[in-house]
């Protein structure tokens, strides 16, 4: 794979982004993709083959999330809601003056789906398109709780006994009054804690259970693909298959992945990269026969 990769660094607040753009640096299309985690950094998405797959005919623009990869900041600070969301704005209006692309999609997985569906709350217009694969996102408080419940199992062994009689005293239901327990938040933010993920959940605590998205398939006014994973143990695909059935809209382009689990583009790779290049075709196409028409 012989392909050039350009790194720089733009302003968003307080803090230099750390962006990297690769493939065609010529093409009327990019595609911004957001990385997961919470907390894993561009770099591990930009090596997997089906991303490498999309360089040959778009602009491929990824970036270090606040507090991941080269992106430094100091997680004890928080990440609210705006904050995290204005950083992906800055990529966008940055790449679109840097760059002569025409269209611009935008792609979220895990908690990147996250994300990208927060963007879609605030500045969706920015988008030709949005691409939700195993979006890390609920649409209500009882599939929050659940969705803590089975995500906190791995890191909660690791916290020493007082703690956990902490958080089992609490009963799952209270996942905010958990991370704000101080020794909770002490544990998380020192040396022995070695999940990097879960100091962005708590960096998050005060939203992040709280913040569901009931309307956001409804309201959406772009064209919108989500894929889902079958066999997803992190995000069930029960909860979007009983949200995509009580929507109706035409916008809405839902695939459910039989033998898929939560990475996607690693399953079921070729599926993967034809369905998401097929969306950004279709949709270029259906927008040049409207303003032609």
């Amino acid at each position: 794979r012989n392909v050039i990769m350009k790194t720089y660094t733009i302003k968003s607040h307080d803090l230099n982004l750390q962006v990297y753009a690769l493939g065609n640096m010529q093409a009327k299309t990019a595609v911004l993709f957001l990385h997961g985690g919470p907390g894993s950094g561009a770099m591990p998405v930009i090596k997997l083959p089906a991303f490498q797959a999309f360089e040959k005919d778009y602009l491929c623009l990824y970036f270090d999330q606040r507090g991941s990869g080269q992106s430094n900041y100091d997680l004890k600070e928080g990440l609210p809601i705006e904050l995290i969301t204005d950083d992906v704005l800055a990529v966008v209006k940055d790449s679109k003056d840097r760059y002569d692309f025409t269209s611009l999609f935008l792609w979220g997985g895990s908690f990147g789906g996250c994300l990208a569906s927060l963007c879609m709350e605030r500045f969706s217009g920015e988008f030709k398109g949005i691409v939700l694969s195993s979006p890390a996102i609920t649409f209500s408080r009882e599939q929050t709780l659940d969705f803590y419940k089975r995500m906190s199992a791995p890191y909660q062994k690791r916290m020493d006994t007082s703690i956990q009689d902490q958080l089992q005293a609490l009963n799952d239901d209270a996942p905010e009054a958990f991370f704000a327990l101080s020794k909770v938040h002490d544990f998380i933010f020192s040396p022995q804690n070695t999940i990097h993920s879960i100091m962005h959940i708590a960096a998050m605590s005060s939203w992040f259970f709280n913040h569901v998205f009931p309307c956001l398939f409804d309201n959406t006014s772009i064209p919108t693909l989500i894929l889902q994973g079958k066999n997803d143990p992190i995000c069930l695909y029960q909860n979007i298959d009983q949200q995509i059935r009580n929507t109706n809209n035409a916008l809405i382009h839902y695939h459910l992945l039989e033998s898929c689990g939560h990475a996607i583009f690693e399953d079921q790779k070729d599926l993967f990269v034809d369905l998401v290049k097929q969306f950004i075709e279709d949709t270029l196409s259906r927008s040049s026969f409207t303003i032609h028409s």
